[in-house]
């Protein structure tokens, strides 16, 4: 495919809409771009439109349509290509130059985003792969080519570029080209006369995509990072032979952040958490590969270690350890001791490959089938398991060949197709590590290039991987949604719905309540400032009460029964200055003490029951660990971590925050632990910090902390009450807290909308929390004397329907290791699980009520064959009455095609039909009038597990024994990944080395169980929202405006109930902008035109003028 075979045209008229015109080589017609809709046009119409069109560019193929923002789409054209071989006839281009063509302005879109040059920069890196002719699918293997499902949406890069011509009708297969990533390689060998080809495709899946140390192990789904099927093809006259392995990251849940040389830590989440995306992950091969075998290469070094045991544990407790050999083989060590040690593993592999066997066919008759697959890891899946799969490829070659019978009087043609083979192998492995690391594999040859490389893909993860990561997220998921839509459906829809149906994600969401069930969630939100954690082990010498009474303190008790089925769900506990705010930490902070903080917390929660540690994360003093009960961990997803500083004007995290984003069932949740800056007067400092957080704090996918449906907001603000020392202490010795309220340097900035607006904080019933002195009672009696404040705040906002997140108690606990004392409080959250039945049988109806997705509507005049076009004019005007807009029409077979704004405008047109408008009777019937059933076999197929989590999951993890971890060393990432379950078992089960320490840590102390509460009240419990519905309490809680993009300041409450207390705010919704009104562009004409123009530079078109009369081209004579 050496001719360029597209043409690509650009009305430059700026006194019309842009419009695309796309004529193909041995296609009859073309294709129309035009205010957001594609249309065909036939060979006569063609012709007479392109006379108003300049040529821009000759290209070799069509991706699709990418939406980069919610009101600019761009076409993607192939400009570039290498060959890189023949297979079936077809040739294997692999693309070196993209152009993206704006189809909403003119000029170059390069100058609208500035994403599109990194896109430009990826889609050209050489890693993606097309076909020339249809009939060959590269994302197929040979033996699935025969699978009537059409192409393998894992390999199918550009799937969602096609959606847009689906939607109007567009045959893909004749216009768009399908193309995958990884690598493909061919070679020619002679057989005498004859000729083979030895093949080497390596198909990476776009399930989850990244760089390196983005993208680590499974996400919930059970999709896993850097996963490549690869096919080794041999082709020969009309018989081939393709044998399939298969590589990806280890299944569970890990992360490997920071990119310093040296410093890779390896980090994992809590053992329970993983299970579902495993046995997901496991089911998914068997499904579509059979039998299969793990190979683990990973050492016995570093965090290698902690994760191979991980590894082999999660699969000993799954359901498959019976049925799937787990091989471990520690790669580095093995070969170090000899070079040899690579033929062990063969021996243990060879039963699954003589099992497995590979696919082979002869005039197109399937002689045999592969049975399963070998799947290999090592960390990063790159150069141990390039170097293993190459050695079972090889091996297996020989009986490829032995079938295809090459070797029938022929001298070495078995030697020269295992040396094609060699170099194909560490070709494909280097393009693996270009797209995974950055650059090519390290193959231990030579110690010189190796370094080299290595200090390469550092570099690589330091500067580029970030804007890598971000092109690979636009490619594939686009940015035609606002960003707190885009997360509530990616929450609420399978995956796969969200790009295919975009016009209708608006609607199921906001229907989104008739397919999930309310599910109430409690949750315990701590925070305290340890003050340098100075003191945490000489606590037992001050008898001092256990953090047991913080987490479950007494006025928890009387409101929360302790009782393992009425124990908080989900534990979020912050804590400020966890190490010495001194030069030393801001430049590298130690982990020791956020290590015994975080087995002092787990241990005190094991005593009423046990609970999995989600994540725990430091940013110099500032700390947040979260925690969650077991039976709850299934229908936990998309966890992710996020910090910033704000020290100094953010250039050292002495001061700063650290942020948890995670799903629970389908309602997404922000946790922020802050420490802002100190000093009595420095509020705007405060402010500032505030506002810094809130911008810079982002997730993947570009998540901010306002597009999560609840957010907890908690630690140490620093907020202080604009009083004198003593006025204040006076006022507590009084009991008069209200008055301290009104001064409340917090309570001020939240009034005047200068900080936390929309926010929602209990009433302040308990005393200032700072600055006491250690060991006392005493607010600070030193030579600075500072004044008591409530400096540490627990504060959140629901933005769904009021009454979703309920404050259930406020108050703060007397350890007195620090200058502050904790805080806490309890709250009950409606989450919602969704129920997949009624969420297909509502995207059934969604989708039929939406209309055709086409939006075209046929119109006729009886009595005429022909449409007249003095008639267009007043049939547009009509269906301004009825608020359609025409986006694009067209005279095709005597006929008026308009392409309206929604298939629910074409719905509303039908109402023309019979009407007589300009004096004639006219007829209206939709183009696609079977619309709805033609959608409905799409949606009866999606993957309920995208969303739902089965009885053998939850099975499994009730089934589950995490107390099966243990470790012979103190590797600080043991700390992530230990059970809970473990602190709460009986004295036999064995223990991590940091639950036999000797160490004393806070929660093994003996403490007094009595508590000297400053204030406390009682409050009633809330077991549920169905229970709190018919509560007298529930009825006194205010009412909470709905959420806005902007909201006002907060207003003052006058509820006075103790206690608990809603801070309700009002919020103006965000100003609606009228429908812009459009002017159609009048059908296709006929239009004279003069010279070409020259070059128009970059604007938004103006509105087109009003229609007119047009006239179709004559047909031609016969």
């Amino acid at each position: 495919m050496s001719v360029r075979g597209i043409r690509i045209w650009r009305r430059n008229d700026a006194r019309f809409q842009p419009s695309i015109l796309v004529e193909k080589n041995g296609v009859d017609g073309s294709l129309l771009f035009q205010g957001g809709a594609i249309a065909t046009l036939d060979s006569d119409s063609t012709e007479v439109e392109r006379r108003s069109y300049q040529k821009i560019v000759d290209s070799y193929g069509l991706l699709g349509v990418l939406a980069i923002t919610k009101d600019e789409s761009v076409l993607v054209a192939v400009t570039g290509v290498l060959s890189v071989g023949q297979l079936y006839g077809a040739d294997i281009l692999k693309i070196t130059n993209v152009e993206f063509i704006s189809l909403r302005t003119f000029g170059s879109v390069e100058n609208i985003d500035s994403r599109i040059v990194d896109l430009q920069r990826l889609l050209s890196s050489q890693i993606f792969y097309f076909s020339s002719l249809q009939s060959y699918d590269l994302t197929r293997s040979a033996q699935h080519r025969d699978s009537h499902d059409g192409s393998d949406a894992r390999f199918f890069w550009n799937r969602s570029l096609h959606f847009s011509f689906q939607r109007y009708g567009i045959e893909t297969d004749k216009w768009l080209l399908k193309c995958m990533a990884g690598s493909v390689l061919v070679r020619v060998v002679y057989v005498g006369a004859n000729t083979g080809r030895v093949a080497l495709i390596s198909r990476l899946s776009c399930e989850r995509v990244g760089t390196r140390f983005n993208v680590r192990g499974a996400n919930y789904l059970g999709n896993v990072a850097n996963f490549v099927e690869t096919e080794q093809l041999l082709l020969f006259e009309e018989k081939e032979c393709s044998l399939l392995q298969i590589r990806g990251s280890i299944p569970l849940f890990w992360e490997q952040p920071g990119v310093q040389v040296g410093s890779h830590k390896v980090k994992l989440r809590a053992f329970e958490t993983s299970l579902p995306a495993y046995h997901r992950h496991l089911s998914q091969l068997q499904h579509r590969y059979g039998e299969f075998a793990m190979v683990n290469l990973l050492g016995r070094k570093e965090g290698e270690r902690v994760l191979s045991e991980a590894f082999k544990t999660q699969h000993k407790n799954s359901h498959f350890a019976p049925i799937v050999d787990f091989i471990e083989f520690d790669y580095h060590a093995q070969m170090k001791i000899s070079k040899e040690a690579i033929v062990q593993l063969k021996k243990k592999l060879s039963p699954h490959m003589q099992k497995h066997g590979f696919f082979y066919s002869m005039n197109k008759d399937i002689i045999k089938r592969q049975s399963g697959v070998i799947r290999t890891n090592c960390l990063d899946c790159l150069d141990r398991t390039n170097a293993v799969q190459t050695a079972i490829g090889l091996q297996m070659s020989h009986d490829q060949v032995a079938f295809l019978n090459l070797n029938a009087g022929k001298v070495n043609v078995e030697q020269r197709v295992e040396e094609i083979l060699k170099d194909l192998w560490q070709k494909t492995g280097d393009q693996c590590s270009t797209i995974y690391a950055g650059t090519g594999a390290l193959d231990g040859k030579s110690k010189l290039k190796d370094a080299s490389r290595s200090l390469a893909r550092t570099i690589q993860n330091n500067l580029m991987d970030g804007a890598k990561q971000e092109s690979f997220d636009l490619f594939l998921t686009g940015a035609a949604y606002d960003p707190r839509l885009f997360d509530r459906a990616c929450n609420l829809l399978p995956p796969s719905l969200i790009q295919e149906y975009a016009d209708a994600v608006s609607q199921l969401v906001e229907r989104s309540p008739e397919i999930a069930e309310p599910q109430a969630v409690k949750i315990f939100v701590g925070t305290w400032n340890v003050n340098g954690g100075k003191n945490i082990h000489n606590v037992a010498f001050r008898n001092e009460s256990s953090l047991s009474h913080w987490i479950f303190s007494n006025s928890m008790t009387r409101l929360v029964s302790v009782e393992d089925e009425q124990m908080a769900d989900i534990v979020a506990i912050g804590v400020e200055e966890l190490v010495d705010l001194n030069a030393s930490n801001m430049v590298k902070a130690s982990t020791t003490n956020q290590r015994l903080w975080c087995e002092s917390i787990r241990k005190t929660l094991a005593e009423k029951a046990p609970f999995v540690l989600i994540g725990s994360e430091q940013l110099v003093g500032v700390c947040l660990f979260l925690f969650a009960r077991p039976r709850i961990s299934p229908y936990l997803k998309d966890f992710a971590v996020a910090s910033v500083k704000t020290g100094m004007g953010g250039a050292t995290g002495n001061k700063g925050s650290v942020a948890f984003r995670i799903v629970v069932f389908s309602t997404s949740i922000c946790f922020i632990c802050s420490h802002f800056a100190a000093g009595q007067n420095e509020i705007k400092d405060r402010n500032e910090d505030f506002s810094t957080t809130l911008k810079k704090i982002r997730f993947p996918l570009g998540r901010d902390i306002e597009s999560h449906d609840v957010i907890f907001w908690f630690g140490d603000f620093n907020y202080r009450i604009s009083l004198s020392g003593e006025d204040v202490k006076t006022a507590v010795r009084n009991g008069d807290l209200s008055r301290l309220v009104e001064y409340d340097q917090l309570t001020q900035q939240k009034a005047q909308g200068m900080t936390f607006v929309g926010f929602n904080e209990g009433q302040l019933t308990f005393a200032p929390t700072y600055k006491y002195d250690t060991f006392s009672d005493d607010y600070d009696t030193s030579e600075k004397c500072r004044a008591p404040a409530w400096t540490d705040r627990v504060l959140w906002k629901d933005q769904r329907n009021k009454g979703k997140t309920l404050l259930v108690s406020y108050d703060r606990s007397e350890l007195k290791t620090s200058d502050h004392r904790p805080v806490g409080a309890v709250f009950m959250v409606d989450t919602y699980k969704v129920d997949g039945k009624k969420c297909v049988e509502l995207i059934e109806d969604v989708v039929e009520s939406m209309g055709p997705p086409d939006g075209t509507i046929i119109v006729n005049v009886v009595g005429k064959d022909r449409f007249p076009p003095q008639m267009f004019p007043p049939i547009h005007e009509k269906l301004k009455e009825l608020g359609a807009i025409v986006q694009l029409s067209k005279f095709e077979n005597g006929e008026l095609w308009i392409v309206l704004n929604s298939g629910e405008m074409a719905l509303a047109a039908l109402s023309m039909d019979g009407l007589t408008i300009g004096g004639e009777r006219v007829q209206v019937r939709l183009r696609s009038p079977d619309w709805s059933y033609a959608l409905k076999p799409h949606l009866s197929d999606f993957d309920l597990e995208a969303f739902e989590v089965s009885a053998e999951e939850e099975n499994l993890i009730s089934g589950a024994d995490g107390a099966v971890f243990e470790f012979a060393d103190e590797d600080e990432d043991t700390i992530s990944m230990l059970s809970m379950t473990q602190l709460g078992s009986t004295p036999d089960r064995p223990r991590p080395p940091s639950a036999r320490s000797e160490a004393i840590s806070m929660a093994n102390l003996e403490w007094p169980t009595e508590r000297q509460d400053v204030l406390s009240t009682s409050m009633p419990t809330r077991a549920s929202s169905a229970s709190l519905a018919n509560s007298s309490w529930y009825e006194h809680v205010p009412p909470l405006a709905p959420p806005v993009t902007h909201p006002a300041p907060s207003q003052t409450n006058n509820n006075k109930n103790p206690g608990y207390f809603f801070d309700p705010f009002t919020q103006s919704a965000p100003n609606s902008a009228p429908p812009v009104s459009s002017v159609p562009l009048p059908p296709i004409r006929s239009v004279s035109t003069g010279p070409t123009p020259p070059a128009i530079p970059l604007r938004r078109a103006p509105p087109p003028p009003p229609p007119r009369p047009i006239i179709p081209p004559r047909p031609k004579n016969i």
